[in-house]
This record gives structure tokens, C-alpha cells and sequence, in this order.
């Protein structure tokens, strides 16, 4: 990143003193007090964005021994490489030369690939209402110019346990508890997105709904942990046979839903066979481990969003692969059907197990 030129102490309001005259001396504490936030053994990525080349480049010798770090020398810039890097820690100058740090928070915030990035603002102003400002706004934190290396640190470390915190309780309400996939509530965010994403760039959308048969028989008969087994053998198999960009969350008791954007459903009852041919070989255990005396199977509704079955809204496609649903299930189970028309349409009353 290309550095920019220094300017006048105090120009635009801003101090342009930087970190240096504080790293030299050893920052005794801040190491047993900074944890290294780990997220699959690497280090937190840190994106600096500040346009005094000076102040830009001491922070990042300041952070590089505990951080990965990277540096941007404008909002815009910053931006971008947020959206490109995804950091877990924005460091923002408030006050840039051609951008309102304010505008350059907004800016992450109204991005789906930024919005959670906490951000702490640097600044020399001490006004206030200025502070009030950038917390109502969003920052999570905020530390004054000149400050020792030991403050940046042990702040930078709050807010990245803090944001650790939030994704955790957020994972947490968002995933079922038994076979950790998504839940009801994730799915419906998730199918929103996809179904824009499908308009905007025109490509096909399928929703499989796969039932898993005779569940309430299985927990009546043999108790629910061999039903909570079963339910794990599918949810195991469902995952395993996902691509990366593909979706699956469990929907009720017995049911569970598989998003998969750019195909159409002919494509995804490719899927849909091959995890009901593989589910009939998995074989369920009881609790004192001789097998239970059932094979699994499953019956699968599916339905797109194309250019051949356009569909209005998000009710409608999942009312689709609903309704193929409960053809399957009226032809005798262990099946799958792809929706072609309304004339599917069951009612509503029919029982799921």
C-alpha cells in the first residue's frame, strides 16, 4: 500500500503524533495479558486504516508480533480490503483526509462480508460528543493518540474476546443442538439471501426437503436415543455429501432442508438419490450396541427457482418442495419426488413420521 505524505500536526483536527516513541520499552504484562485469539490455530487478522504513513506503519510493527496485520492508507481502501480479507479487527483513524471515518464504519456495517468486523476508532479528539458518536454508531471501542502500546493492546484484545463471545452466543442460537446443523431460524435467513442472490444473477435455486420415515415409530418402539441416532446417521450423511456452497438445516422432529444454489432440481435429486441409496446401508445400534432390527430410509420432496419454475417468493418455493414432499410420502415412502405443478398439492392435515 502505497504510503501517503505526513502533514502539519493538527491539520483536519487530528494529532498526527504516532505510536513510536512508545515501542521501544518493553510492554511487560500486555503479553499474559493479550491472548492470541485463535480461530483454527491462526492468528486475529488486524486491518490498520489510516492515512499518515507514519502513524499506519508503527502500528503495524507494534501488532506484528502478536497479530497478522495489514494496512490500508484510505477509507476506500480499507473498504475493500475488508471485504477481500475479512479481519477480525478494524483499527479506523476518525478523522482521514478525504473520508469521515463515520462514513467508512457505515460502510462496513451496510456489508454483509463486514458487518460483524468490530471496529475501534483512533482519534485525537477528546470532545465528547464525538466519542458518544462513534459507540452509538457501532465501534465497539475507542483509543486516544497518543496511547501506549500497552492501552492499544489490551483493548484490541477486549474486543476481540468480545467479539469471539457474540459469534459464539450468535452460532449457538442459530444451531441445533443435537446434530449441529443450522436451524429453523438460520434456514429462513439463509433462503432469503439465496432467493435474492438468485434473482440478481439469474441462476437457479433448489430446496430439498428430506423426511426422515417413521421416526415417531422408531422413538415408540425402541426409545428416542436410537430415534436421536437415527436422526444423526442422516444428518451425518446430509453433510458429508453437501458441496461447500450448498446449505442444509434441520427443520422439525424428522425433517431436514438442503438449499443448493446454481442447480436445477433435476440436478439436486442427483443428490437427493444418492443420500437415500447411502442412508438404506447405515445401520443403527441400540443402546447395549446389537443392531437395531430396522433399516433407515428417507422420502424427499424437492423444488426450484428457475427460469421453468419461477417462483414468487421464498413460501411459495418451499411450499413446492413441501408438496412434493407429501407426494412421496402418499406413494409409499423412501422415494423422491421433484415438483412439477400445483396439481402436487396435499393437505396440510397428513402427519409426518
Amino acid at each position: 500500500m502505497a504510503a501517503t505524505d505526513g502533514r502539519e500536526a493538527g491539520s483536519s483536527g487530528r494529532d498526527t503524533r504516532d505510536f513510536r516513541t512508545d515501542m521501544s520499552g518493553p510492554v511487560q504484562g500486555a503479553e499474559r495479558m493479550m491472548q492470541r485469539h485463535d480461530r483454527h490455530g491462526e492468528k486475529a487478522l488486524i486491518l490498520v486504516v489510516d492515512d499518515d504513513a507514519g502513524t499506519r506503519e508503527s502500528l503495524l510493527e507494534l501488532l506484528a508480533p502478536r497479530f497478522d496485520v495489514v494496512g490500508a492508507n484510505s477509507g476506500r481502501s480499507g473498504v475493500e480490503l475488508a471485504r477481500e480479507r475479512h479481519p477480525d479487527l478494524v483499527l479506523l483513524d476518525r478523522f482521514l483526509d478525504q473520508e469521515d471515518g463515520l462514513a467508512v464504519l457505515e460502510a462496513l456495517q451496510h456489508d454483509r462480508a463486514t458487518e460483524s468486523v468490530p471496529v475501534i476508532f483512533l482519534t485525537g479528539d477528546s470532545d465528547e460528543a464525538t466519542l458518544e458518536k462513534c459507540l452509538e454508531m457501532g465501534a465497539v471501542d475507542f483509543v486516544h493518540k497518543p496511547a501506549s502500546s500497552r492501552e492499544l493492546v489490551a483493548r484490541i484484545d477486549r474486543a476481540l474476546r468480545q467479539s469471539e463471545q457474540q459469534q459464539r452466543l450468535q452460532q449457538m442460537a442459530q444451531t441445533d443442538a443435537l446434530t449441529g446443523l443450522a436451524n429453523f431460524r438460520a434456514l429462513s435467513a439463509r433462503l432469503e439471501e439465496e432467493f435474492k442472490r438468485s434473482n440478481r444473477y439469474d441462476y437457479p435455486l433448489s430446496v430439498v426437503v428430506i423426511d426422515l420415515d417413521h421416526l415417531k415409530a422408531i422413538n415408540d418402539g425402541m426409545g428416542h436415543d436410537v430415534g436421536n441416532r437415527a436422526i444423526l446417521a442422516l444428518a451425518n450423511l446430509l453433510r458429508t455429501n453437501l458441496r461447500e456452497v450448498d446449505f442444509a438445516a434441520r427443520f422439525g422432529g424428522d425433517e431436514f432442508v438442503a438449499l443448493l444454489p446454481h442447480q436445477t432440481a433435476a440436478e439436486a435429486a442427483i443428490l437427493a438419490e444418492r443420500i437415500r441409496a447411502g442412508l438404506r446401508g447405515v445401520k443403527i445400534t441400540r443402546a447395549d450396541g446389537r443392531p437395531a432390527p430396522f433399516g433407515l430410509s428417507v422420502s424427499v420432496g424437492i423444488a426450484d427457482h428457475s427460469a421453468s419454475y419461477p417462483r414468487e417468493s421464498t413460501d411459495e418455493l418451499l411450499r413446492a418442495a413441501d408438496e412434493a414432499l407429501y407426494e412421496a410420502k402418499r406413494e409409499g415412502r423412501d422415494r423422491v419426488v421433484v415438483h412439477r405443478s400445483a396439481e402436487l398439492a396435499a393437505p396440510r392435515a397428513a402427519q409426518r413420521h
